[in-house]
């Protein structure tokens, strides 16, 4: 044998060793089979396993290298490697398959593939089958697998649970819809009864003004006139004319008082002549009762402008503003604004006292039943009721706007042609 042929030997058999050392370090047992499907090479892992010495188990088939003695008749694994190895065999196609081996204790994943044939060397056609431990990913996999349905029950659970709570949610916005068209309900029905109230009360007031002024009027002037006659027709009698004069008089005061409780039921200049000729009454003897209060009146409308549905809720809210005023402002001076702008009649009563947040709190502030009677007319007439404190810091504002309607608007357009 030559030197070369030496050197060349030493070279195969090192990388011989080398690929053994490798193998052998492989977490993988890989196998040599011959064409019987018998060991003619196994790396150490099949010591590693605890399942044969290397040396005993070159020749074993590799269904008695995996399972030692064993004489189950239904063995799956020698199934598997059965019809891996027959269809190998058949098309020399790789095969590969997995399985939990419960007599291993371990799950594998083999794989069978044919290796090319060497002409040069004298050996029948070998195939590889390397056995791969992947316990650790199988039991990964049932982790997952484990995690996945409970967190698929935990979603189906927490589902059903929003579900309900969707149903519920859905049940208290039903229930509370309904509560909110009852409540609507009973504030429109509210609202027109108290329309309806305020609409009775000025024609109860229209009709005691009426027979006041008519009836018991009439009756105090006829018996006054009487009395009159009776005077002279007492001569000579001079002891009973004081008496007389007496009664008279107080008549007389009877008829004033009677005059004004029927002026302050319904004045007849609101329906005779109309809203603003009302306003202006008012206001004169608004100032007669109150003369320590200097009222300055700007009325830049006529009776004409103010729309007939408006006269009453018109005279009515300056009453109460005015009142007001008297009742709880301290203040030295009023004024009073009636005027139009584009599509809007306003009353603005406007004081110069305390302010509406410094005011002392009686009986009807407390109760704040004017301010509430102001913004429930207003309301129910088209308008819009506020009261704030005057920007120079001493006072209040009490302002009333009310939206004329569109004919309304033609009509009073009509009438400035």
């Amino acid at each position: 044998m030559s030197a070369s042929d030496t050197a060349i030997r030493a070279a195969i058999l090192r990388a011989k060793d080398e690929w053994e050392c490798t193998v052998d370090a492989l977490p993988d047992l890989i196998c040599l089979l011959d064409v019987a499907g018998k060991v003619v090479r196994v790396n150490r892992v099949v010591e590693r396993w605890q399942l044969h010495p290397v040396a005993e188990a070159l020749g074993l088939e590799l269904h008695e290298l995996l399972h030692p003695h064993c004489a189950e008749s239904g063995c799956a694994l020698a199934a598997a490697l059965a019809g891996a190895w027959g269809s190998l065999r058949l098309n020399s196609d790789p095969q590969e398959f997995e399985l939990r081996d419960p007599r291993l204790e371990r799950a594998l994943h083999v794989t069978m593939r044919p290796m090319p044939p060497d002409a040069d060397a004298k050996v029948e056609a070998l195939s590889v089958a390397v056995v791969a431990d992947v316990t650790a990913l199988h039991l990964a996999r049932e982790a997952i697998s484990t995690i996945n349905q409970e967190l698929e029950t935990r979603v189906r659970s927490r589902t059903a649970d929003v579900a309900e709570a969707n149903r519920d949610l859905q049940n208290e916005i039903a229930r509370r819809e309904g509560a909110e068209q009852a409540v609507r309900r009973s504030r429109n029905e509210l609202a027109t009864l108290s329309h309806q109230l305020m609409i009775a009360q000025e024609a109860e007031r229209k009709r005691i003004a009426r027979e006041l002024h008519d009836s018991i009027g009439q009756q105090l002037s006829a018996i006054k006139y009487a009395l009159e006659r009776v005077e002279t027709c007492i001569e000579g009698r001079e002891e009973v004319r004081p008496q007389i004069e007496s009664a008279i008089g107080a008549l007389q005061g009877t008829m004033d008082d009677l005059r004004t409780i029927a002026m302050n039921l319904r004045p007849p200049v609101l329906d005779d002549l109309g809203a603003v000729s009302a306003v202006s009454w008012f206001c004169r003897q608004f100032g007669q009762n109150y003369p320590e209060l200097q009222l300055r009146e700007k009325v830049s409308v006529g009776d004409a402008d103010v729309p007939e549905r408006l006269s009453t809720a018109v005279f009515r809210s300056l009453q109460e503003m005015l009142n007001n005023v008297a009742k709880h402002a301290q203040a030295r001076e009023v004024v009073v604004t009636l005027s139009r702008a584009p599509g809007q009649l306003i009353l603005e009563v406007e004081d110069d006292g305390v302010g509406i947040q410094n005011r002392p709190l009686d009986a009807g502030m407390r109760t704040g039943r004017g301010l509430r009677n102001l913004r429930e007319r207003a309301a129910m007439t088209g308008g819009e009721f506020t009261v704030v404190n005057r920007p120079a810091g001493s006072g209040t504002r009490a302002r009333i706007e009310w939206q004329l309607v569109p004919a309304t608007a033609a009509h009073d357009k009509s009438n400035a042609a």
